[in-house]
């Protein structure tokens, strides 16, 4: 009886250590995106860039989410006039995703178009 119990409890020890090092599942990794696609589209900048910088599940997101994330916070430092910080979140995206390119409609905006252009010229890419 002494090592039933044992082995119950080595598999119960052993199935708490595997969820503790699960990947977050991709719906909060949707959800922190859809988050930011809201604050973003209410015009809330601020907040876009802080979401993006602070979630964890963005950070560990798939490549289609994770530069969506970043695309959207670079943007916003444009749209809060702040230039410098909107280029530092292009060259990590591009650090990170080097073929990242925006759409021709996104590469012509007049306020993040140049910026991202000049990330990508010194990415090398």
């Amino acid at each position: 009886m002494n090592h039933y119990l044992t082995l119950i409890a080595l598999a119960s020890c052993l199935a708490l250590a595997s969820c503790a090092h699960r990947p977050v599942e991709e719906p909060q990794m949707t959800q922190a995106l859809d988050d930011v696609r809201a604050a973003y589209q209410a015009g809330r900048y601020a907040e876009v860039t802080q979401l993006v910088g602070l979630s964890v599940d963005l950070q560990t997101a798939p490549p289609a989410l994770h530069t969506e994330a970043l695309k959207l916070q670079a943007f916003s430092y444009c749209l809060l006039n702040d230039a410098a910080r909107c280029k530092r979140s292009f060259d990590r995206l591009l650090n990170r995703y080097p073929a990242f390119d925006l759409a021709a409609a996104e590469s012509r905006h007049p306020m993040w178009g140049p910026v991202f252009q000049q990330a990508k010229n010194e990415a090398g890419s």
